[in-house]
């Protein structure tokens, strides 16, 4: 009979899946994963506030984080994060993430906040909103240590997980850098953030430092992410929040689906005569009240431009800086 866990579960021979908490229904709990053997690894840490719940899942295994030798890193967001550098102090473990996510690990954002609030007041945000993000950027801040990457890893490296041998799988969209764990033998993928059984994974806003507007298509990338993944037939894929997905193929026909509803309705909503960014995400979500969860309203500002780019990729909107607004028509 196995051991039974209270903080873990075995998904595979050797491999254990920890659920640590994190504030709010969506996206939920994190999933880290564990690699008892060869060298210790993690898929990613959790934040640093739920640390000490990592702490007593490694001791049912009997390990501390002195005995953790190498630390994946999905994607540079606190929550898969954030434990990393007290890891890292305590045992010297070595830290892998992509180099186009490398920033936000080593610095806590991928570009200055300014650049940020420069974008929101572009796409029309007003002021008191703007200042209720700020706050919230400094939210994320505290859930993770900026910690030093070690290794960049990139499409195609081979990374050894004690009995098994990893494949990493670049998968950009919701962040620049976000990546996959492929074990290709046992068609398993650690997929983080890149597919979420239980909702539609947001593909954010890429900014770049100096640049008004992002230059890169989140959207067009994280469906091409998800092709990719398609394409390797995972039998199941570990996803870093909710549960396991056993229809890869069937969860991204969904989120298809849905994109194409979305891109209809802000279509719908630009056709009306609202030129605004801001204005047409507070349509597209009307549930999202005027001073509720400021991370609910970046969600909405980041699926709303997002989706407008694809739109004026297809030539179906145009989107102009005037008078220091972006104003969108069709």
């Amino acid at each position: 009979m196995k051991k039974p866990y209270k903080f873990s579960r075995e998904v595979l021979p050797g491999v254990f899946k920890i659920t640590l908490p994190l504030p709010g229904r969506k996206p939920g709990p994190v999933n880290v994963y564990l690699f008892k053997s060869g060298a210790v690894t993690l898929i990613d840490t959790g934040t640093l506030q739920s640390a000490a719940v990592l702490e007593k899942a490694l001791a049912e295994h009997r390990l501390s984080f002195s005995d953790i030798k190498k630390i994946i890193v999905t994607h540079g967001h606190p929550e898969h994060y954030g434990a990393a550098k007290k890891i890292v102090s305590a045992g010297g473990a070595k830290v892998m993430a992509h180099r186009e996510d490398r920033r936000s690990i080593e610095e806590g954002m991928d570009v200055s906040t300014q650049s940020y609030q420069d974008f929101l007041m572009l796409v029309g945000i007003p002021l008191h909103v703007r200042a209720m993000l700020k706050m919230l950027f400094v939210v994320f801040r505290r859930m993770a240590q900026n910690c030093k990457v070690d290794w960049t890893v990139q499409e195609g490296d081979r990374i050894p997980l004690g009995h098994y041998e990893a494949t990493i799988i670049e998968a950009p969209g919701h962040s620049k850098g976000s990546i996959c764990v492929f074990l290709e033998k046992e068609k398993i993928l650690f997929c983080g953030d890149t597919m979420i059984e239980h909702i539609t994974p947001n593909a954010f806003v890429m900014l770049d430092e100096g640049e008004k507007l992002p230059v890169r298509l989140s959207q067009r990338e994280f469906y091409r992410s998800l092709e990719k993944i398609r394409t390797l037939s995972p039998s199941v894929a570990y996803s870093a929040h909710g549960k396991d997905i056993h229809d890869v193929s069937g969860i991204i026909a969904g989120y298809q689906s849905a994109f194409a509803q979305r891109k209809a309705s802000v279509l719908s909503i630009v056709r009306s005569g609202e030129k605004s960014v801001y204005r047409t995400a507070r349509r597209l979500f009307p549930e999202i009240g005027g001073l509720r969860l400021p991370l609910e309203i970046f969600l909405s500002i980041s699926e709303t431009y997002t989706t407008m780019e694809v739109l004026q990729e297809e030539g179906k909107i145009k989107m102009n800086i005037r008078g220091g607004r972006l104003e969108v028509t069709c």
